[in-house]
């Protein structure tokens, strides 16, 4: 509890309690002297948040110096005290703050928005986020004054996205996000976000892409003959083949494999169903995958199956490696390069940009051809899927089937980009079995 002359402990600030309306309490400093103007102010809700009181011209003015208890108590003094300086010669300290929040831009909340949002909630999440904010927010709106953003300027980005009705919720979403943060962090005024009266949300289809066994063949024909990094062509064949998901393969380590097995464990943390259950996502590998991933050296002093680019600091000394987030790119080269995802040929624009593949698509094609095989049961268990249903939990029990229904599935897709299976062959030839069945009836 706060002493008579007011709080000078983390603990003692943890225990007040909100009240019916705000309420300021005076912070002192440890040797119990008060510190001039310095108080932590406690909202109804509960909010705490440190306050310097000065007056200026004979008015009484209140500015609010940081959240508690992302500020503590040290901090908040030493900044109160240089805020001081400026009082006395007459500058409200309050007009400083406001002229630098008027020179940030969207960029500065955008790289503060990945910076504290997005990778503290751990490797492989938010990766998407980031390639959209990159792609599609900064272009457009990098250069803005965060201050003078209102709804005219998220209403003109998402009218260019049109064409890609995903891709543009994907983007209003992020952005009402990234403006809620900025009012936490005091970057904007409480109330301000100009995404919340947006209300042209557009229509998303239901996709059920998938890659045709033609499309397969010619994808396995550009894998063949691409000049792509192999590494991003083992980050192919990692979704199409055991149906991973993007997040899985950017953070996959190679301490997770096991190739005398065909497994790759992924701890909880790493893996999307892993928040929910806790646990460790169990990937069956298919021989063609293992054969691959044999054939694939190892990065010195790299952790990741596919490394992304190594990192230094200003003087040149190495960093830790961080996950590849470069994969998008890559992929939209091979599928194009393959054929799907057909171009004007005037204008160099996609035909039809929602119909082409992306990353989610592979692994749905892998889910798709073990329907096709007959193993549908098998697939949610294969895909690290977090619902059950009663086939899943009997295929829980046992390794062995699930084995062997991943090891159908990636023969089967590895048969058609290889080569070794041709579906053109295969049409003919239940073209005329079906014949042979009608002229014997």
């Amino acid at each position: 509890m706060p002493s008579a002359n007011g709080v000078s402990t983390k603990t003692q600030i943890e225990g007040l309690q909100p009240k019916a309306t705000n309420y300021p309490v005076p912070v002192v400093s440890k040797r119990g002297q008060a510190v001039r103007g310095l108080a932590i102010q406690v909202t109804p809700a509960g909010c705490k948040s440190f306050v310097l009181r000065f007056r200026l011209l004979g008015k009484q003015k209140t500015l609010t110096l940081g959240k508690f208890p992302d500020m503590g108590i040290e901090q908040a003094i030493s900044l109160a005290q240089a805020k001081w300086s400026d009082i006395r010669e007459g500058r409200n300290p309050s007009d400083k703050k406001r002229e630098e929040r008027q020179s940030l831009t969207v960029k500065d909340l955008a790289d503060r928005y990945i910076l504290e949002h997005i990778k503290p909630k751990g490797e492989g999440f938010g990766m998407e986020a980031t390639r959209i904010i990159k792609k599609h927010i900064l272009p457009m709106m990098g250069g803005l004054s965060l201050a003078l953003v209102g709804p005219a300027d998220v209403s003109t980005l998402l009218f260019k996205m049109k064409a890609t009705p995903v891709q543009a919720n994907r983007t209003r979403s992020i952005l009402r996000t990234m403006f809620g943060r900025a009012e936490e962090w005091e970057l904007r005024p409480l109330g301000s976000n100009p995404v919340t009266v947006v209300k042209n949300r557009t229509v998303e289809k239901s996709r059920e892409r998938r890659l045709t066994d033609m499309e397969l063949k010619s994808l396995g024909e550009t894998l063949r003959k691409s000049k792509e990094s192999s590494v991003y062509i083992l980050a192919v064949r990692m979704a199409i083949l055991a149906g991973m998901r993007k997040g899985e393969i950017a953070v996959c380590r190679w301490t997770w494999v096991d190739l005398e097995a065909g497994e790759i464990r992924i701890p909880p943390e790493f893996h999307k169903t892993g928040r929910k259950t806790g646990k460790i996502r169990v990937v069956h590998l298919c021989e063609a995958l293992v054969a691959h991933l044999k054939a694939t050296p190892q990065t010195l002093g790299c952790p990741f199956v596919v490394p992304g680019k190594p990192r230094v600091d200003k003087e040149g000394k190495a960093l830790p490696w961080e996950p590849i987030v470069a994969l998008q790119a890559p992929w939209e080269r091979i599928r194009d390069a393959a054929g799907l995802a057909p171009r004007d040929e005037k204008t160099d624009e996609y035909l039809n940009e929602e119909n082409n593949p992306g990353w989610h698509d592979l692994r749905r094609t892998f889910a798709s051809v073990g329907a096709d095989l007959g193993l549908k049961g098998f697939v949610g268990e294969l895909l690290g899927h977090a619902e059950a249903t009663v086939t899943d939990i009997y295929t829980r029990a046992a390794a062995e089937p699930l084995h062997e229904a991943a090891e159908k599935i990636g023969a089967r897709i590895e048969g058609i980009l290889s080569g070794s299976i041709d579906p053109e062959k295969e049409a003919e030839d239940r073209k005329k079995a079906k014949e042979t069945r009608i002229q014997k009836v």
